[in-house]
């Protein structure tokens, strides 16, 4: 039986908090810093026959649609920071207006640029088709 996320991580992660009026979660996950340790996980140990960025695609959706649920059972506001916004001077004014001691008082989301896989397809002569998969 293959372990969870949840169990793998167990022993590996901790929780920085920085400021006492937002909590920044940074992950680094070691075994997923190169195409060959992707392509195992993606095989390995989701158990897929191939390798494809397909599957990253399905992962990150299921992650944002737990995000789009959770926001709208505990009615979160969303703001879209626009380029060039200050957000913490954005950020203070909401907190300023939020009438709770506790709770989350909005989702900001940014276009951040940051490095990624890009997987590229490849078919051999045969008609096999593979992914390869680089740092961009």
């Amino acid at each position: 039986m293959r372990p969870t996320v949840g169990e793998i991580l167990a022993d590996h992660v901790s929780l920085e908090v920085s400021c006492v009026d937002r909590i920044y979660v940074n992950g680094y996950v070691p075994k997923l810093q190169t195409s060959g340790q992707l392509v195992y996980f993606l095989s390995e140990h989701l158990g897929k026959p191939l390798a494809s960025p397909a599957l990253l695609g399905r992962l990150g959706e299921r992650y944002r649609e737990q995000i789009r649920r959770f926001i709208k059972r505990e009615q979160i506001p969303v703001v879209r920071f626009q380029r060039g916004v200050r957000k913490d001077e954005l950020a203070n004014a909401r907190r300023r207006q939020h009438s709770g001691q506790e709770g989350v008082v909005f989702l900001g989301v940014a276009q951040e640029r940051f490095r990624s896989f890009k997987g590229s397809k490849c078919v051999t002569p045969a008609g096999v088709i593979s992914f390869d998969f680089s740092r961009q």
